[in-house]
């Protein structure tokens, strides 16, 4: 089994997912006793124990070939009616394209200076018909492409905001925008996303910056360290914006002996790109519910939200038995509080909780992808939102490996791809009254 550290799986931008579960320990393989050896024969009765739990920090740029380089970052102050609220800002450092510009000219004359962000519409979640005040700072402290950023790192800013902005989004409707072309101008219809005019000072301050400055990183960076995207009102959703995208830059429209020019500063997947993420639970449905074994539900949150721990404490006890399927299954449980704004987790992903600090791929999930490599692992593996509204995960190899010794009896359940994803859902735990989640199991004796 592959051994990776929580922050290793991240540079795979794999999301850890796992569950416990527990009964009364007389209860364990009580109908395994009946039947034909020789035949397949099934229970779902194995003691399972689960809890909701914390995520510990989580990273969200780490250096390297490898390192953690995300596409989508979640935006805004958003308060759920059963998980609380999630705050969500961004810092992005921002550099010259390819071509340096060159503005110091006495015949060139900035007009205006538009940061423009594209909307990711599949990953902005909730209520999004309302609007949404958006702040942008310009930073006053570096970031480093050869440092590890965690989501509750924040930095400094300068203390006048280039823009506020209010909106209301639309994540549905092409844009008509005119764009220069060598020397003439355009009209382009371009996706949906963001425009935000910003302060004109700042544009004059970049537009007069001398050729050698604009054409090397290293002193651009000195003196524009980036910018700070800061939600202003408190929404029932949250957006997500494609932090590198072609529709995503700071945009210097100006005029050059009477032509129309633009010019787009940008960020690369070379640059830093930070989420500052924090939840707060205090006085929700899930604050009561954090840590707790036995309660009736179980809360699953992507971001830096809530987890599943689970386990099956005496799996060991099923000696003797070749595990044919495994299957886990956890059905979605509506709450009085929740409404059809919210849509489930897409996929639950699980690992094998080695220790305090780090956790290994699932062989189940490892063997999928290494099987059927041109295959999404959720085809063999599971976690997807079935018809029937559960979750059902294959952790036959697992279970196995539990049975002989070979691995922990413990499972850590996440969404899957979690820093990109805000979507979230309650399940109903192995105690639930009416839909509790079982382990099925196939099996034959030896």
């Amino acid at each position: 089994m592959k051994n990776l550290t929580t922050s290793a799986f991240w540079m795979l931008t794999l999301s850890l997912v796992t569950l416990f579960s527990c009964n009364d320990p007389s209860s364990i393989g009580s109908d395994l006793l009946s039947g034909d050896q020789l035949n397949t024969e099934f229970t779902d009765t194995l003691t399972l124990n689960a809890r909701t739990v914390l995520n510990d920090s989580m990273t969200v740029w780490g250096p390297g070939v490898n390192g953690t380089v995300f596409q989508n970052f979640a935006f805004g102050d958003y308060q759920d009616p059963v998980f609380g609220r999630t705050v969500s800002s961004i810092y992005a450092q921002i550099v010259t394209n390819s071509s340096p510009p060159n503005f110091i000219d006495s015949i060139s004359v900035l007009d205006s200076v538009v940061l423009t962000l594209a909307y990711n519409t599949t990953l902005s979640y909730g209520k999004l018909d309302e609007p949404f005040t958006i702040e942008v700072y310009e930073m006053s402290q570096s970031l480093d492409v050869a440092e590890k950023y965690l989501n509750s790192d924040s930095f400094s800013v300068k203390p006048t905001p280039l823009a506020v902005h209010t909106f209301v989004p639309n994540l549905t409707d092409s844009l008509i925008v005119m764009e220069t072309n060598a020397d003439s101008v355009r009209e382009v219809k371009l996706p949906p996303h963001l425009r935000i005019k910003l302060d004109s000072l700042f544009g004059k301050s970049i537009f007069e910056l001398d050729s050698l400055t604009l054409s090397t990183d290293s002193l651009f960076l000195d003196f524009f360290k980036g910018i700070w995207l800061k939600p202003a009102s408190q929404n029932a959703g949250l957006l997500s914006f494609i932090m590198r995208s072609s529709n995503t830059n700071i945009r210097f429209y100006y005029n050059n002996a009477g032509k129309k020019k633009s010019y787009d500063f940008k960020t690369f997947s070379g640059n830093p790109v930070v989420l500052h993420q924090r939840n707060y639970y205090g006085g929700s449905v899930v604050g009561g519910n954090i840590g707790q074994n036995g309660k009736n539900n179980l809360f699953l949150q992507g971001l830096n939200g809530t987890n599943i721990e689970f386990e099956i404490p005496y799996a060991e006890e099923l000696k003797g038995l070749i595990i044919n399927k495994a299957e886990l299954i956890f059905p979605i449980v509506t709450l009085p509080e929740d409404n059809d704004d919210y849509n489930p987790v897409q996929q639950i992903y699980a690992s094998e909780i080695a220790s305090d600090t780090s956790v290994n791929i699932l062989d189940d999930i490892y063997l999928a992808s290494i099987s059927h490599p041109s295959s999404d692992f959720g085809d063999f593996f599971g976690g997807k939102v079935t018809s029937d509204d559960t979750y059902k995960l294959n952790l036959a190899a697992q279970l196995q490996r539990m049975i002989s010794g070979e691995s922990k009896k413990k499972l850590l359940f996440t969404a899957h791809l979690r820093p990109e994803r805000a979507a979230r859902v309650v399940l109903g735990s192995p105690s639930h009254p009416d839909t509790p989640a079982k382990l099925k199991i196939w099996y034959t004796r030896y």
